[in-house]
């Protein structure tokens, strides 16, 4: 058996090695042939979006002109219209035949600036252009206004009152009384500063006086003298009236606040009162 199968596979080699074996080739050389590479297909492109056009704006409707602003003149309702003059029969057929030519010469009527014509002016005056008169109606009336306003004599107007008289003060014999050292130097400057004309600074000394001692009634009385020379006369008897409050039995203080108060009220067009005022100044 091994020698059997040894030579079997013998014989399929050497069948094998024969028919695999080729002879010498005969002829020309087989030819070249040159592969050249495929070009690679160009990549697939996505196709752009289209863009969607935005649709024209309609154009604007056009705005409508404004149309000028007409004036009319105002004609009262309630008014009458002027009667019509009656034409003159002479001068109508005269004047007719030239009112055409104008017309026509002209073309455009000249405006006038004057006062509207009245309508029955007007109807009157085309009457006499084509020449015929405007029928005059029987029963039409002419009116004539009258002016129903009642005219007033003119009165001369009042004279104003007469100022009343201004008289000077008597001078004040009131003695300064003792009072602080600060306030009584202060009074003697005021006094000093009316007498020169100061009255501003004569008002303002007595006022830090009264700071230092408001209940004496000499301060307020100074006080009460020079807002009456300042011309204040309804400050000044107010002041003399609180003087008159503070100066107990001094007889010469009240009356030449009662003095003071008079003049205040004469001033002020008060005469009863000021008559009674002076009544007491001559009684205290």
């Amino acid at each position: 058996m091994d020698r059997s199968s040894r030579f079997l596979v013998t014989l399929a080699t050497a069948g094998a090695l024969t028919a695999c074996a080729m002879g010498p080739r005969e002829g020309p050389p087989a030819p070249v042939v040159r592969a050249t590479p495929r070009q690679a297909p160009p990549p697939a492109y996505s196709p752009e979006p289209e863009v969607e056009k935005a649709p024209a704006p309609a154009p604007a409707a056009p705005k409508p002109k404004k149309q000028g602003t007409q004036v009319y003149a105002y004609k009262d309702p309630s008014r009458v219209p002027d009667p019509a003059p009656e034409p003159d029969a002479a001068a109508a057929p005269v004047a007719a035949p030239e009112a055409p030519a104008q017309r026509q010469s002209t073309g455009v009527e000249p405006k006038t600036t004057g006062p509207e014509t009245p309508p029955s002016q007007t109807a009157a005056g085309v009457a006499d252009a084509s020449g015929g008169a405007a029928p005059s109606t029987p029963n039409e009336q002419i009116v004539a206004k009258a002016d129903t306003k009642p005219q007033l004599p003119k009165t001369a107007e009042p004279a104003p009152p007469p100022a009343p008289p201004v008289s000077k003060l008597p001078e004040s014999n009131v003695a300064a009384p003792d009072m602080p050292p600060a306030a009584a130097a202060l009074a003697s400057q005021a006094e000093r500063q009316r007498q020169a004309g100061d009255y501003a600074g004569a008002a303002a000394s007595l006022e830090r006086s009264l700071r230092i001692a408001p209940r004496e009634a000499y301060l307020w009385n100074r006080l009460a003298r020079v807002r009456m020379e300042q011309g204040q006369s309804s400050q000044a008897g107010n002041l003399a009236a609180r003087s008159n409050d503070l100066s107990g039995d001094s007889a010469d203080m009240k009356k030449d606040n009662w003095r003071i108060i008079a003049e205040a009220k004469r001033r002020a067009g008060d005469m009863a009162g000021a008559t009674e005022a002076e009544k007491r100044a001559g009684q205290d």
